[in-house]
C-alpha cells in the first residue's frame, strides 16, 4: 500500500540523504552535495512556510521518496521529487507524485504547476508525463525562478495545468 504524510522533522535525515544521492548521481538540478547543518537550517524554514509542502511517500510502512512543492508566484508551483535508490524502477514515484497532485490541489489551489527535469533523466521525465504534465518548449529562466547559473539547455520543462 502507497499514502503520503505530510514531511515533519522527523525526516530530515531521509530528506537530506535523497538529495544527496540524487546530486552525486546528477538527477538534481543543483550540483552542491548539503551539509546536515545547512540542511536543517534550510528544513526548518521549509516546515513553517506557507509557500512550501513537503509530502514523504511509504509503501507499506517504508519511506521510499517525497514530493515538494515551491510558490514561485500567486497560484504558480514548482514540483520536485525524489526516490530513494533502493525503490528506483518500481514506479513508485508516478503513484506518489500522482497522490500529492490530489492533495496539494486541495489544499493550495493552484493554476500550475511545472517542474524541471534534466533530459537524460528519462525515468523522471516519464513520471511527470504520467501525471498529466505536458513538456513546454518555451519559458522564461525568471518566471520559473531557475538559478541563472543553470545551464537551461540540458533541462525539460513540464507543465501541469489545473482544471
Amino acid at each position: 500500500m502507497i499514502y503520503l504524510n505530510s514531511s515533519n522533522l522527523k525526516d530530515a535525515k531521509f530528506l537530506l540523504y535523497t538529495h544527496n544521492i540524487h546530486t552525486k548521481n546528477g538527477y538534481n538540478i543543483s550540483t552542491n552535495v548539503v551539509k546536515f547543518k545547512d540542511h536543517i537550517k534550510w528544513y526548518r524554514k521549509k516546515l513553517k512556510s506557507k509557500n512550501s509542502k513537503i509530502y514523504i511517500g511509504y509503501k507499506n510502512k517504508a519511506k521510499f521518496g517525497y514530493v515538494r512543492f515551491d510558490r514561485i508566484k500567486n497560484k504558480l508551483f514548482k514540483v520536485s521529487i525524489g526516490n530513494h535508490p533502493k525503490f528506483y524502477g518500481k514506479k513508485l514515484g508516478t503513484k506518489m507524485l500522482n497522490l500529492a497532485i490530489k492533495k496539494f490541489v486541495k489544499s493550495y489551489k493552484p493554476k500550475r504547476i511545472i517542474s524541471c527535469v534534466k533530459k537524460f533523466n528519462i525515468r523522471s521525465q516519464k513520471c511527470f508525463l504520467n501525471n498529466g504534465f505536458r513538456n513546454i518548449k518555451k519559458f522564461s529562466k525568471k518566471e520559473l525562478d531557475i538559478d541563472n547559473k543553470i545551464n537551461s539547455k540540458n533541462l525539460k520543462i513540464y507543465e501541469y495545468k489545473v482544471k
